[in-house]
């Protein structure tokens, strides 16, 4: 039987299941037309004496009214030496409480940021720097040498590159803070059609292109995700910054008041120290995170019975690792999803009604269609078909890529995502797999991510990925790519009899081989193409 929430939900999420368009359960939220760093300025009135970033290795604080005028120190030395309105910045830069300084100074600008990865060698880095028609560069002193190297690529003038931290060859960002202008031009922006943001998409299904967002896209995603995230306590942000989820969190904490335990990279006993530390109640993380809670000993050596709650998002979580963490530390696991192309929330779990294995219902003024991919009709509940969103955290499309614009936005403003999912009677939303990575084994479409799901519950596996494996008649198989724990050793038949045992007979494992290691993005998204062509 439904619970009075779930009846309200399934009704809202259902209500025009005639147009085969499932709206958000949420109300609407009111959507100010403002930036996000204008929104923050008028959050934070009140705030000046609170802490809004700790360094998660010095445990040095900043408070909120240290925060907005560096800031404002920032936009102005910006503007000092020649930003001018739509002009790229570009980082390569681990987490650091700069990152929300230089993020809310471009806004407050009318500059266009270009996040790119710190693991990024220089050539790639300079790919996207030739991209985005980066004008300058801010880079991290951990990474430097790939900023360096980038240079040989695309070059820039000296005077329009700095540094994080200590260096012999930049100019200290530090430098952008001696001004003692607090007051930098305003530079007047249209909120819905121009660049605020241009992080690249993994490129796990095509080349990575430039996703262009606007100032409303982030600052309404922003608001949209508020009101069903509490993340005015502390939280670790160990996520990364130059991520577009990571991105959303750190405005969400900023917005609501929180504070943010900055770290430069997931580190398993610094950050379990600074759960405990900080006693933080919520957090945010990856499946690769979540994997190591459920089974790593050292969580055994950290107090973390402050902790009630962890969101994983970026990447699908099984249900049954989500149920081992559960088991685990008794706590509260919740789902998440989006995509860079959404800014990036879509949908959201609540822990008073979520699912175990679902992604949550549509977050507020957003609406989904669930579209079968081979005849693009739509389909109904508890269907699988591909999942579309609409809402105003939409993206503008792809730089200076009309083919792959068009063939992700719809006409009428839907972004498809690649990403097979079905809904359930009371509007929560499941995801499948990947569009472009099912496995088709005699007919049958298999999702990948069900069977990794399966392999990692083995006591003997450390983690799994599956693809696309022939027999010796060349029909697709299933093929698992397996890394065991240390000093473990089992068959492959042992494993494809454990998985066997645990699923429909078309979708058993029919290959088995041992790697290493199962190549994933940073936000712990397995890399499917690369696995696939290891293997």
């Amino acid at each position: 039987m439904l619970s009075h929430t779930s009846r309200r939900l399934a009704r809202r999420s259902l209500s025009t299941a005639t147009s085969r368009i499932f709206k958000s359960p949420h109300p609407d939220v009111e959507l100010p037309l403002q930036t996000s760093w204008e929104l923050l300025q008028t959050a934070s009135k009140g705030r000046e004496d609170r802490t809004a970033l700790i360094c998660g290795l010095t445990h040095e604080k900043m408070t909120y009214g240290t925060f907005i005028s560096s800031v404002q120190k920032v936009a102005a030395s910006f503007l000092e030496r020649g930003v001018q309105k739509g002009d790229v910045i570009a980082t390569n830069a681990v987490n650091c409480v700069e990152y929300p300084i230089i993020f809310h100074a471009a806004t407050a600008i009318g500059a266009i940021l270009s996040p790119a990865s710190p693991q990024f060698r220089g050539a790639e880095l300079a790919v996207q720097m030739k991209a985005a028609k980066a004008k300058f560069l801010i880079t991290h002193a951990a990474v430097q040498d790939a900023a360096k190297e980038a240079m040989e690529f695309y070059p820039l003038p000296m005077d329009r590159q700095f540094c994080i931290g200590p260096s012999t060859h930049y100019q200290s960002f530090d430098e952008l803070l001696k001004t003692s202008n607090l007051h930098p031009s305003q530079v007047a922006v249209n909120l819905k059609k121009d660049v605020s943001y241009l992080p690249f998409s993994s490129g796990t299904t095509g080349p990575p292109k430039g996703v262009k967002l606007s100032y409303f896209n982030l600052a309404a995603n922003a608001m949209q995700t508020s009101v069903l995230d509490d993340l005015t306590g502390h939280t670790v942000s160990v996520l990364p910054y130059f991520h577009i989820y990571g991105t959303m969190l750190m405005n969400v904490s900023l917005l609501q008041g929180g504070a943010q335990i900055v770290m430069p990279k997931f580190d398993p006993p610094a950050f379990l120290g600074n759960l405990q530390r900080y006693e933080v109640r919520l957090n945010h993380i990856v499946p690769p995170i979540a994997a190591f809670l459920a089974k790593h000993p050292l969580v055994d050596q950290f107090d973390l019975s402050a902790t009630k709650m962890l969101v994983s998002a970026a990447a699908p979580m099984g249900e049954g690792l989500e149920a081992a963490i559960k088991e685990r530390l008794g706590i509260t696991v919740k789902q998440a999803y989006g995509m860079t192309e959404l800014s990036p929330v879509a949908n959201y779990s609540q822990d008073h009604n979520a699912k175990n294995g679902s992604i949550g219902a549509t977050i507020p003024n957003t609406e989904l269609r669930v579209v079968c991919p081979f005849k693009e009709g739509d389909v109904g509940v508890r269907e699988v078909g591909e999942l579309w969103y609409r809402g105003p955290q939409t993206m503008l499309g792809y730089l200076d890529n009309d083919e792959a614009t068009n063939a992700t936005l719809t006409a009428d403003g839907f972004v498809r995502t690649g990403d097979m999912g079905y809904v359930d009677e009371e509007g929560h939303v499941f995801i499948v797999d990947r569009l472009k990575e099912l496995i088709k084994y005699k007919g049958h479409q298999i999702a990948p991510a069900e069977l990794e799901d399966v392999l990692v519950t083995h006591p003997k596996v450390a983690d799994a990925g599956c693809i696309r494996g022939q027999n010796a008649d060349g029909e697709e198989i299933p093929k698992a790519c397996v890394v065991l724990k240390p000093g473990q050793t089992i068959s492959g038949e042992e494993l494809m009899e454990y998985v066997a045992e645990r699923v429909a007979p078309f979708k058993k494992v029919r290959q088995v081989v041992f790697v290493p290691e199962i190549p994933k993005s940073a936000t712990g998204k397995i890399l499917r193409r690369e696995l696939q062509a290891q293997y």
